[in-house]
């Protein structure tokens, strides 16, 4: 049976910008109530000031910090009573080799990308399954799929967060409440102008970029139809079909796309 969205009180995070913020217009558009979190205040009270309404509640919100997890959880239940859907949106990327990672964009990175949503699935969880209804939707990404160079730990993060979806969603089996996971392809965002850089410069993945608003309308749409798993772009969907059938050429596509997409500021020797 299809998820009725009408009411249903939404937490995102990473809704400042990009696809958490389409998300946010897109389930308030479904009639959802929206708790909006993010570091940047500004960037959230415009969001709701554009949404209007008693619908909507910025949030600052660090997920990486578990002080303001708990703020944000409060204010959410005080706000709107509970929590329906989570969705994990918020993200964070650093360009270069594994051997010269900085020790601290690594940290952030696993901190950022996989062990705040599970921190935030286990903080919500145990109110959803008290209802025996809820959703958690997981943004995940192609490269989780299919590693590419000088984004592998990035990659690496998206890896672990779709195989945490799939092992939660057999976990959940029989209690109510969907697991759900998105994997966008190359999409226009600001992601690579916030990324780091260490000894690559981020361009884009792909030739072709979906809008925020059509990956947030495929968010929408999956929770709506309770659609397990989604993989966006016809070029990730192209890679995971190829590298069921063969690892080699696989990687040797995304090599070629690792130096086209991020060429290396200097030589680094990794994808000859």
């Amino acid at each position: 049976m299809p998820y009725d969205l009408e009411d249903r009180v939404v937490l995102i995070t990473g809704a400042s910008s990009g696809i958490g913020r389409a998300c946010a217009v897109e389930y308030h558009r479904a009639g959802c109530r929206i708790v909006a979190t993010a570091r940047s205040l500004d960037k959230l009270e415009a969001l709701a000031a554009e949404l209007g309404g008693e619908r909507i509640v910025p949030v600052v919100m660090d997920v990486t910090d578990p002080v303001e997890r708990e703020i944000a959880l409060r204010v959410a239940h005080e706000r709107f009573g509970h929590i329906d859907i989570l969705v994990n949106n918020a993200g964070w990327a650093s360009f270069t080799s594994i051997l010269r990672m900085p020790e601290e964009h690594l940290d952030r990175m696993l901190a950022l990308n996989f062990a705040a949503p599970i921190a935030l699935i286990r903080a919500v969880l145990p109110e959803m399954l008290e209802r025996g209804s809820g959703q958690i939707v997981n943004i995940s990404s192609v490269v989780g799929y299919q590693t590419i160079p000088r984004m592998t730990v990035y990659s690496a993060t998206k890896a672990a967060l779709t195989s945490l979806t799939t092992g939660l969603r057999m976990e959940l089996k029989g209690t109510g409440v969907d697991v759900l996971l998105v994997a966008p392809g190359s999409t226009d965002t600001p992601f690579f102008q916030v990324a780091a850089t260490v000894d690559a410069r981020a361009e884009r993945v792909a030739r072709t970029k979906y809008s925020p608003q059509r990956v947030a309308r495929a968010v929408v749409h999956s929770s709506r139809r309770r659609r397990r798993e989604v993989t966006l772009t016809a070029e990730g969907k192209l890679i995971t079909l190829i590298r069921r059938f063969s690892h080699r050429a696989a990687d040797a596509i995304m090599c070629r796309v690792a130096r086209s997409a991020m060429p290396a500021v200097k030589p680094t020797g990794e994808c000859p």
